[in-house]
């Protein structure tokens, strides 16, 4: 029985309609159906022609179903629209519905690979520290979340660098935690072996936060590392000559705070000298 073009093209997986919609296929299927050859050989002219080795997979099975099932082509660029528009969305990208259709088209044509689409997303965002929305706004509150916790006062090119690494996907957040775990040691240096150990400076630094929020009567939530008698304490000073600097102790660090003008406007510091002042008359005999 002879083999008409819909039952020669159902053997390649494709409708007639898409010989038809090229002059070379449309050629192709002709003599095809002609010549009635089989499978093999029609398959081999197929994948030789111009048509076949200029397009991808994702060409091909774009430009069938164009022409095999209109309708759920339709559906299926829509689909892909709707998933462009939320991606834009998430990142705070402004793409207008014209160019949405134009990115949707291309990612089912040309680059259906999700890492290819990753990176035409991460190339589009023209981020500026402090005024994203979407996920690098979250990622941004995320570095400089690790920067607080490490003790680090980060440039707007730095945190640029780390927010853009990790939408491109070329850093991880372990890779950003290593980074600042690195500049964390040389600038604590007294304290690189705990930091060695995966402990983050607001870790190692939680007995001076403690005393200092008590005795300054703040959150200790809210406590900057990068407060003046902390770093001081934190970054510590040689013991001698030649030798890395040491964390003062807890008692040095406590000592220093109640030297520190804030700390004479907290109600502990007035119980102290009031308490210190009831002492030295009691010394001096002039109460019980």
């Amino acid at each position: 029985m002879a083999m008409d073009a819909n039952t020669m093209a159902s053997q390649l997986g494709f409708a007639a309609e898409f010989f038809n919609s090229d002059p070379e296929l449309s050629q192709l299927i002709r003599n095809a159906v002609n010549g009635q050859w089989d499978t093999q050989k029609f398959q081999g002219a197929f994948m030789n022609t111009n048509w076949y080795r200029s397009r991808s997979a994702a060409m091909r099975t774009y430009a069938d179903l164009q022409t095999r099932d209109p309708s759920e082509f339709a559906a299926t660029v829509e689909r892909k629209r709707q998933e462009v528009r939320d991606k834009a969305s998430q990142l705070g990208i402004q793409w207008d519905e014209s160019y949405i259709n134009e990115v949707a088209n291309a990612f089912l044509y040309w680059f259906p690979d999700e890492k290819a689409q990753t990176d035409f997303y991460a190339q589009r965002i023209n981020y500026t520290p402090g005024q994203m929305g979407g996920t690098p706004a979250a990622v941004e509150m995320q570095v400089n979340k690790l920067a607080g916790d490490y003790g680090l006062s980060l440039t707007n090119g730095q945190i640029s660098d780390y927010v853009s690494g990790i939408m491109h996907e070329s850093y991880t957040e372990d890779n950003v935690k290593g980074f600042m775990r690195d500049m964390a040691k040389s600038k604590y240096s007294g304290m690189s072996g705990f930091l060695d150990q995966g402990m983050t400076v607001r870790q190692v630094a939680a007995p001076y936060v403690s005393s200092y929020s008590n005795l300054l009567e703040v959150n200790g939530d809210t406590v900057d590392l990068k407060d003046n008698v902390l770093q001081q304490a934190l970054q510590g000073t040689p013991p001698a000559a030649g030798q890395p600097p040491q964390m003062k102790s807890v008692y040095q660090f406590e000592r220093d705070v109640r030297r520190d003008p804030r700390w004479l406007r907290t109600k502990n510091a007035r119980d102290s000298i009031t308490s210190a002042g009831q002492g030295v008359l009691k010394d001096m005999g002039l109460v019980a």
